[in-house]
């Protein structure tokens, strides 16, 4: 009489993935420093310069003490934004 064998297929089946391949890791490509490197270079330059909240923060009290004096019209937001724009166009000068 034949022995019996085992049967693997449905094992095997779900070992390997619906199409019958067994699944692959992805590759990771290796990207060269020299294209990371000038990504980085032209993010930096198209960032807008930062300053800092107590640079802003100093320049909006000298802003507000002056609006006051002369008696404008004007709230703590306004000369916020007014110093964040005086200190950012200071800075694309330099």
């Amino acid at each position: 009489m034949p022995r019996k064998t085992k049967d693997n297929s449905k094992a095997s089946a779900e070992e390997t993935g619906l199409n019958g391949h067994a699944a692959k890791p992805a590759a990771k490509k290796a990207s060269s420093p020299r294209k990371t490197a000038s990504r980085k270079k032209s993010a930096s330059q198209k960032a807008t310069p930062r300053v800092s909240d107590e640079a802003i923060r100093t320049r909006a009290y000298f802003i507000a003490e002056q609006r006051e004096r002369m008696s404008l019209p004007g709230d703590a937001d306004s000369d916020w934004l007014e110093a964040r724009r005086q200190l950012l166009a200071e800075l694309g000068e330099s």
